[in-house]
Protein backbone atom coordinates (compact mmCIF):
# COMPACT_ATOMS: atom_id res chain seq x y z
CA UNK A 1 0.00 0.00 0.00
CA UNK A 2 1.22 3.39 -0.89
CA UNK A 3 2.42 5.57 2.13
CA UNK A 4 0.10 8.14 1.59
CA UNK A 5 -2.99 5.56 0.73
CA UNK A 6 -1.39 4.16 4.25
CA UNK A 7 -1.51 7.12 6.19
CA UNK A 8 -5.33 8.62 5.41
CA UNK A 9 -6.71 4.63 5.83
CA UNK A 10 -5.05 4.67 9.24
CA UNK A 11 -6.58 8.11 9.92
CA UNK A 12 -9.80 7.04 8.77
CA UNK A 13 -9.70 3.68 10.68
CA UNK A 14 -11.72 0.65 9.31
CA UNK A 15 -14.32 -1.32 10.79
CA UNK A 16 -15.75 -4.73 9.98
CA UNK A 17 -19.11 -5.93 11.11
CA UNK A 18 -19.82 -9.57 10.54
CA UNK A 19 -16.47 -11.85 10.60
CA UNK A 20 -17.30 -15.16 8.29
CA UNK A 21 -15.16 -15.86 5.64
CA UNK A 22 -15.03 -12.79 3.55
CA UNK A 23 -15.04 -10.78 6.77
CA UNK A 24 -11.94 -12.54 7.60
CA UNK A 25 -10.41 -12.35 4.27
CA UNK A 26 -10.74 -8.42 4.20
CA UNK A 27 -9.05 -7.83 7.83
CA UNK A 28 -6.26 -10.43 6.80
CA UNK A 29 -5.40 -8.55 3.54
CA UNK A 30 -6.17 -5.47 5.22
CA UNK A 31 -3.25 -6.05 7.65
CA UNK A 32 -1.09 -7.58 5.64
CA UNK A 33 -1.17 -4.39 3.49
CA UNK A 34 0.06 -2.22 6.15
CA UNK A 35 -3.14 -0.90 8.20
CA UNK A 36 -2.30 -0.89 11.92
CA UNK A 37 -4.59 -3.49 14.17
CA UNK A 38 -5.66 -0.99 16.66
CA UNK A 39 -6.92 0.87 13.28
CA UNK A 40 -8.87 -1.82 12.60
CA UNK A 41 -12.06 -2.55 14.85
CA UNK A 42 -14.37 -6.44 14.07
CA UNK A 43 -16.88 -7.08 15.54
CA UNK A 44 -19.05 -10.89 15.38
CA UNK A 45 -21.95 -12.99 16.74
CA UNK A 46 -19.39 -14.58 19.65
CA UNK A 47 -18.64 -18.26 17.56
CA UNK A 48 -15.95 -19.50 19.39
CA UNK A 49 -14.64 -21.04 16.20
CA UNK A 50 -14.53 -17.91 14.45
CA UNK A 51 -12.45 -16.41 17.73
CA UNK A 52 -10.29 -19.28 17.41
CA UNK A 53 -9.45 -18.34 13.64
CA UNK A 54 -8.99 -14.56 14.60
CA UNK A 55 -6.90 -15.47 17.27
CA UNK A 56 -4.80 -17.50 14.81
CA UNK A 57 -4.25 -14.55 12.56
CA UNK A 58 -3.46 -11.77 15.73
CA UNK A 59 -6.61 -10.29 15.39
CA UNK A 60 -8.84 -11.23 18.14
CA UNK A 61 -7.29 -7.47 19.74
CA UNK A 62 -9.68 -5.88 17.36
CA UNK A 63 -13.23 -6.87 18.52
CA UNK A 64 -15.17 -4.90 19.68
CA UNK A 65 -18.97 -4.10 19.94
CA UNK A 66 -21.74 -2.76 17.07
CA UNK A 67 -21.61 0.98 18.42
CA UNK A 68 -17.92 1.54 19.07
CA UNK A 69 -17.09 0.15 15.69
CA UNK A 70 -19.98 2.95 14.07
CA UNK A 71 -18.57 5.95 16.18
CA UNK A 72 -15.12 5.52 16.14
CA UNK A 73 -14.80 4.10 12.43
CA UNK A 74 -14.35 6.16 9.61
CA UNK A 75 -15.37 3.28 6.91
CA UNK A 76 -17.68 0.39 7.81
CA UNK A 77 -17.75 -2.81 5.60
CA UNK A 78 -21.38 -5.15 6.70
CA UNK A 79 -20.56 -8.36 6.01
CA UNK A 80 -22.79 -9.83 7.73
CA UNK A 81 -25.92 -11.97 5.80
CA UNK A 82 -28.36 -10.09 4.56
CA UNK A 83 -30.98 -11.80 6.64
CA UNK A 84 -29.14 -10.09 9.99
CA UNK A 85 -29.21 -5.94 8.33
CA UNK A 86 -31.91 -5.57 10.54
CA UNK A 87 -30.18 -6.03 14.02
CA UNK A 88 -28.00 -3.04 13.02
CA UNK A 89 -31.53 -1.25 12.35
CA UNK A 90 -31.22 0.85 15.70
CA UNK A 91 -27.26 1.37 16.32
CA UNK A 92 -26.15 4.64 16.51
CA UNK A 93 -24.21 5.87 13.45
CA UNK A 94 -21.55 9.17 13.15
CA UNK A 95 -22.84 11.39 10.25
CA UNK A 96 -19.38 11.38 9.65
CA UNK A 97 -18.77 7.30 8.90
CA UNK A 98 -19.38 5.60 5.27
CA UNK A 99 -21.05 2.60 5.53
CA UNK A 100 -20.08 0.00 2.87
CA UNK A 101 -22.49 -2.98 2.00
CA UNK A 102 -20.99 -6.05 1.14
CA UNK A 103 -23.69 -8.14 0.68
CA UNK A 104 -25.31 -9.83 -2.20
CA UNK A 105 -29.19 -8.66 -2.75
CA UNK A 106 -29.97 -6.35 -0.44
CA UNK A 107 -30.46 -2.74 -2.73
CA UNK A 108 -29.50 0.72 -1.39
CA UNK A 109 -33.15 1.77 -1.14
CA UNK A 110 -34.03 -0.14 1.51
CA UNK A 111 -30.28 -0.64 2.78
CA UNK A 112 -30.81 3.40 3.52
CA UNK A 113 -34.05 3.00 4.75
CA UNK A 114 -32.51 0.50 7.28
CA UNK A 115 -29.96 2.96 8.52
CA UNK A 116 -31.52 5.83 8.10
CA UNK A 117 -28.86 7.20 5.81
CA UNK A 118 -26.80 6.17 2.51
CA UNK A 119 -25.35 3.21 1.98
CA UNK A 120 -22.54 2.71 -0.30
CA UNK A 121 -22.59 -1.22 -1.55
CA UNK A 122 -19.63 -3.05 -2.81
CA UNK A 123 -19.37 -6.53 -3.83
CA UNK A 124 -16.17 -8.77 -4.30
CA UNK A 125 -15.02 -11.77 -5.59
CA UNK A 126 -14.20 -15.14 -2.91
CA UNK A 127 -12.77 -15.39 -0.03
CA UNK A 128 -10.04 -17.29 -1.42
CA UNK A 129 -9.69 -15.08 -4.12
CA UNK A 130 -8.50 -11.94 -1.39
CA UNK A 131 -6.45 -14.35 0.11
CA UNK A 132 -4.62 -15.11 -3.06
CA UNK A 133 -4.04 -11.60 -4.07
CA UNK A 134 -6.49 -12.58 -6.92
CA UNK A 135 -9.91 -10.25 -5.80
CA UNK A 136 -11.49 -7.96 -7.23
CA UNK A 137 -14.46 -5.48 -6.41
CA UNK A 138 -17.42 -3.33 -7.72
CA UNK A 139 -18.44 0.05 -5.83
CA UNK A 140 -21.51 1.95 -6.59
CA UNK A 141 -21.62 4.44 -6.00
CA UNK A 142 -18.24 5.23 -6.40
CA UNK A 143 -16.03 6.91 -3.94
CA UNK A 144 -12.98 8.09 -3.58
CA UNK A 145 -12.10 6.87 0.00
CA UNK A 146 -13.20 3.16 -1.00
CA UNK A 147 -11.47 2.95 -4.23
CA UNK A 148 -8.34 3.48 -1.88
CA UNK A 149 -9.79 0.87 0.46
CA UNK A 150 -10.56 -1.68 -2.44
CA UNK A 151 -6.85 -0.75 -3.34
CA UNK A 152 -5.85 -1.51 0.34
CA UNK A 153 -7.41 -4.99 0.37
CA UNK A 154 -5.17 -6.01 -3.05
CA UNK A 155 -8.21 -6.11 -4.85
CA UNK A 156 -8.41 -5.09 -8.30
CA UNK A 157 -11.43 -2.23 -8.90
CA UNK A 158 -13.53 -3.41 -11.43
CA UNK A 159 -16.12 0.03 -12.65
CA UNK A 160 -19.75 -0.81 -12.93
CA UNK A 161 -22.52 1.88 -14.24
CA UNK A 162 -25.36 0.73 -12.52
CA UNK A 163 -26.35 -0.75 -9.38
CA UNK A 164 -28.03 -3.28 -11.63
CA UNK A 165 -24.21 -4.17 -12.88
CA UNK A 166 -23.76 -5.56 -8.88
CA UNK A 167 -25.96 -8.33 -9.98
CA UNK A 168 -23.79 -9.19 -13.02
CA UNK A 169 -21.23 -8.86 -10.70
CA UNK A 170 -21.80 -11.50 -8.31
CA UNK A 171 -23.43 -13.75 -11.29
CA UNK A 172 -19.89 -13.31 -13.04
CA UNK A 173 -17.29 -13.94 -9.87
CA UNK A 174 -18.98 -17.56 -9.94
CA UNK A 175 -17.05 -17.66 -13.39
CA UNK A 176 -13.59 -19.31 -11.85
CA UNK A 177 -15.73 -22.36 -10.99
CA UNK A 178 -17.54 -22.33 -14.57
CA UNK A 179 -14.70 -22.35 -16.66
CA UNK A 180 -13.72 -25.61 -14.30
CA UNK A 181 -16.63 -26.98 -14.86
CA UNK A 182 -16.18 -25.75 -19.12
CA UNK A 183 -14.21 -28.00 -21.27
CA UNK A 184 -14.59 -26.75 -24.40
CA UNK A 185 -12.48 -23.70 -24.06
CA UNK A 186 -13.14 -22.36 -27.97
CA UNK A 187 -16.67 -22.71 -27.32
CA UNK A 188 -16.56 -20.96 -24.54
CA UNK A 189 -14.96 -17.84 -25.76
CA UNK A 190 -17.52 -17.85 -28.64
CA UNK A 191 -19.92 -17.99 -25.56
CA UNK A 192 -18.88 -15.17 -23.79
CA UNK A 193 -18.67 -13.04 -26.87
CA UNK A 194 -22.34 -13.69 -27.59
CA UNK A 195 -23.03 -12.40 -23.76
CA UNK A 196 -20.80 -9.95 -23.50
CA UNK A 197 -22.85 -8.50 -26.80
CA UNK A 198 -25.87 -7.65 -23.47
CA UNK A 199 -23.89 -7.75 -20.59
CA UNK A 200 -20.29 -6.04 -21.37
CA UNK A 201 -19.02 -6.54 -18.25
CA UNK A 202 -19.25 -10.11 -18.12
CA UNK A 203 -16.34 -9.80 -21.18
CA UNK A 204 -14.28 -7.92 -18.34
CA UNK A 205 -15.06 -10.66 -15.47
CA UNK A 206 -14.29 -13.51 -17.69
CA UNK A 207 -11.00 -11.95 -18.12
CA UNK A 208 -9.99 -11.50 -14.56
CA UNK A 209 -11.45 -15.72 -14.39
CA UNK A 210 -9.03 -16.62 -16.57
CA UNK A 211 -6.48 -15.38 -14.72
CA UNK A 212 -7.85 -15.83 -11.37
CA UNK A 213 -7.87 -19.86 -11.57
CA UNK A 214 -6.30 -22.22 -9.03
CA UNK A 215 -3.84 -24.66 -9.95
CA UNK A 216 -4.78 -28.24 -8.89
CA UNK A 217 -2.48 -31.13 -8.70
CA UNK A 218 -5.23 -33.88 -9.68
CA UNK A 219 -8.74 -33.77 -11.52
CA UNK A 220 -10.40 -34.82 -7.70
CA UNK A 221 -8.76 -31.09 -6.22
CA UNK A 222 -10.13 -29.51 -9.17
CA UNK A 223 -14.27 -31.61 -7.95
CA UNK A 224 -13.84 -30.73 -4.63
CA UNK A 225 -12.56 -27.01 -5.32
CA UNK A 226 -15.85 -26.63 -7.35
CA UNK A 227 -18.11 -28.34 -4.81
CA UNK A 228 -16.70 -25.77 -2.48
CA UNK A 229 -18.00 -22.95 -4.20
CA UNK A 230 -21.17 -24.52 -4.07
CA UNK A 231 -24.57 -23.24 -1.92
CA UNK A 232 -27.62 -25.18 -2.74
CA UNK A 233 -29.69 -22.99 -4.87
CA UNK A 234 -27.30 -20.44 -5.05
CA UNK A 235 -26.19 -18.35 -8.12
CA UNK A 236 -23.05 -20.61 -8.51
CA UNK A 237 -25.28 -23.63 -8.38
CA UNK A 238 -27.73 -22.75 -10.77
CA UNK A 239 -24.93 -22.08 -13.35
CA UNK A 240 -22.93 -25.20 -12.62
CA UNK A 241 -26.15 -26.98 -13.06
CA UNK A 242 -26.98 -25.43 -16.49
CA UNK A 243 -23.48 -26.41 -17.73
CA UNK A 244 -24.31 -30.12 -16.47
CA UNK A 245 -27.14 -30.36 -18.30
CA UNK A 246 -25.45 -29.73 -21.60
CA UNK A 247 -26.72 -25.99 -21.98
CA UNK A 248 -23.74 -23.42 -23.81
CA UNK A 249 -21.55 -21.25 -21.37
CA UNK A 250 -23.49 -18.06 -22.08
CA UNK A 251 -27.15 -19.44 -20.95
CA UNK A 252 -26.00 -21.16 -18.05
CA UNK A 253 -24.06 -17.61 -17.18
CA UNK A 254 -28.00 -15.94 -17.84
CA UNK A 255 -28.99 -18.41 -15.36
CA UNK A 256 -26.94 -17.55 -12.85
CA UNK A 257 -27.75 -13.71 -13.32
CA UNK A 258 -31.44 -14.94 -13.56
CA UNK A 259 -30.60 -16.59 -10.04
CA UNK A 260 -29.05 -13.72 -8.88
CA UNK A 261 -31.94 -11.07 -9.55
CA UNK A 262 -34.67 -13.62 -7.63
CA UNK A 263 -32.82 -14.25 -4.30
CA UNK A 264 -32.19 -10.71 -4.31
CA UNK A 265 -35.86 -10.42 -4.25
CA UNK A 266 -36.61 -13.30 -2.14
CA UNK A 267 -34.04 -11.52 0.44
CA UNK A 268 -35.49 -8.05 0.42
CA UNK A 269 -39.32 -9.66 0.71
CA UNK A 270 -37.93 -11.55 3.58
CA UNK A 271 -36.57 -8.40 5.15
CA UNK A 272 -39.58 -6.34 4.37
CA UNK A 273 -41.65 -8.57 5.98
CA UNK A 274 -39.75 -8.35 9.46
CA UNK A 275 -39.54 -4.44 9.72
CA UNK A 276 -43.35 -4.94 8.66
CA UNK A 277 -43.95 -7.69 11.43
Amino acid sequence: MGGINLELLNNLKVGIIGCGHLGQAMAGSLVNQGLEKENLLISYKGNPLTYQKLEVQGLASCLTTNQRLFQESGIVLITVRPQDILELKETVVSSKVLIVSCMAGVPIELLNRILSMDVYRMMCSGPDTIVSGKGIAAIYPEHEHLKLLVRSINLTHIKVMSENDLDIFTAGVCMPAALLKSENSAERKMAVERIGMEYPLISELYAWALKALPHFHSSLDKKKYIERMITKGGVTDAIINSLANGVPFDVALKKGIARTKEISIEIQQSIISRVRG
